[in-house]
């Protein structure tokens, strides 16, 4: 099981937010810290019990995510419901770990989309990455429709909503809410 979430110094230097957001932010997390301290374990967790599955971004999720059968388990079964699931940027790699009983993926044919190659390599962090999000989805089948290389770029494939990078998280939270059923 991943352990408790860690914060890159990058995520909140000033050549990413302004400094009174970063100052804020790390004082949001250090508020949560007892909570990030024990992240819930997958297994124990039911689709049924959510209105829908949210996959944020980062880099940790092609580590921690991308082969997590637990979460694989609870995307297939969420998305067997009919259930929202969203993914933003790198968040998309997390539904590589869902499949079908017979091994094929679960979202083999579905629209979506996710931080591109290009906007990795942009980044600078392409070189380092083991695997590409872009090219490992569209390996697994998935359709993967992209915007130009930063832009605010959201796909809605049924109850798949997908954010293409930190540009498009607005607008993917905005997607998600829209499609819970009590919205």
């Amino acid at each position: 099981m991943p352990g408790p979430p860690s914060t890159r110094s990058r995520s909140t230097s000033a050549a990413v937010v302004d400094a009174a957001d970063a100052a804020g932010f790390q004082a949001y997390l250090e508020s949560i810290n007892t909570d990030l301290a024990a992240p819930l374990d997958l297994a124990a967790v039911r689709a049924a019990d959510y209105e829908a599955l949210y996959l944020p971004g980062g880099h940790a999720p092609m580590a921690d995510l991308a082969d997590d059968a637990r979460l694989g388990a609870l995307l297939a079964e969420a998305d067997h419901r009919g259930q929202v699931i969203a993914a933003l940027c790198h968040g998309v790699a997390g539904l590589l770990s869902a499949t079908k009983e017979d091994g094929t993926f679960v979202f083999a044919g579905r629209s979506l989309t996710g931080f591109t190659d290009e906007e990795e390599k942009q980044g600078g962090l392409g070189d380092q990455a083991p695997w590409l999000v872009e090219s490992r989805l569209t390996q697994r089948g998935a359709d993967v429709r992209t915007g130009a290389a930063w832009s605010d770029t959201v796909i809605v494939d049924g109850n798949l909503i997908t954010g293409q990078n930190p540009q498009s998280s607005v607008t993917t939270a905005k997607q998600v809410l829209a499609a819970l059923p009590d919205a």
